[in-house]
């Protein structure tokens, strides 16, 4: 299974809560009826912990993850007139739209699954980072370099992008934040994230990873749309 991601910004002139209250009423409305999808995740940030400045290609507002069998399912759902109003929806919130299309490895624990429908703001208990290669990066397999520890995550799943040649043509910029990877990690209790991260494992593992280079690292409160 693979899952394309959605990495875009606000439209100019709304403000994040009218682009929240968009994305996952309006927009989270549209993306239910698309064929051939597993789950759907809003990811709404709600803590910039890391941004690497100046930031590359587009400021980063939100980002979605849709799970598919495989790219030939996820191709199907982009010829389809549920994913056309989807599209058509777009320029109403979004500014500039990077998509990648990623397959993931569970390194430890078990990630949960939000309750479906539940509004955004509950707690940001969830970590994403987002990195690209190190431009000397060590050939072959990537060290996950981190394993359950108390204060820890308890679930962590590392992503690799697979595809980044899908643009959404939807009037609206495509873009081209050059993400690589996008580990996600799980934390009982939003301080507990912020802790952690804080932390000399926590900044080890954003910042020194031989292979990745963090681009950003974003507290988010996962909404679950299907």
């Amino acid at each position: 299974m693979i899952f394309r991601s959605g990495v875009f910004s606000r439209k100019d002139g709304i403000s994040e809560t009218q682009f929240g209250d968009h994305w996952f009423q309006v927009h989270g409305h549209l993306a239910s009826f698309m064929p051939g999808v597993h789950r759907y995740f809003q990811n709404h940030i709600r803590e910039r912990l890391f941004e690497v400045q100046p930031f590359p290609d587009h400021e980063v507002g939100g980002i979605s993850q849709q799970w598919f069998d495989d790219v030939a399912a996820m191709e199907r759902c982009e010829r389809s007139p549920e994913y056309a109003a989807v599209k058509r929806d777009i320029p109403n919130f979004q500014g500039a739209i990077t998509i990648l299309v990623l397959a993931g490895e569970p390194v430890f624990g078990t990630a949960p699954v939000p309750e479906k429908g539940r509004a955004p703001g509950g707690p940001a208990s969830k970590l994403l980072v987002l990195s690209r290669l190190r431009a000397a990066a060590p050939a072959g397999p990537r060290p996950a370099l981190l394993a359950p520890t108390d204060g820890g995550p308890f679930a962590y799943v590392q992503n690799s992008v697979v595809d980044n040649a899908h643009p959404v043509s939807a009037n609206v910029p495509s873009g081209k934040v050059p993400v690589e990877a996008m580990a996600e990690l799980f934390f009982e209790t939003e301080q507990q994230l912020r802790d952690w991260v804080a932390s000399a494992a926590g900044q080890a593992f954003i910042h020194q990873h031989p292979a990745y280079e963090p681009l950003a690292a974003y507290a988010v409160n996962a909404v679950r749309i299907m």
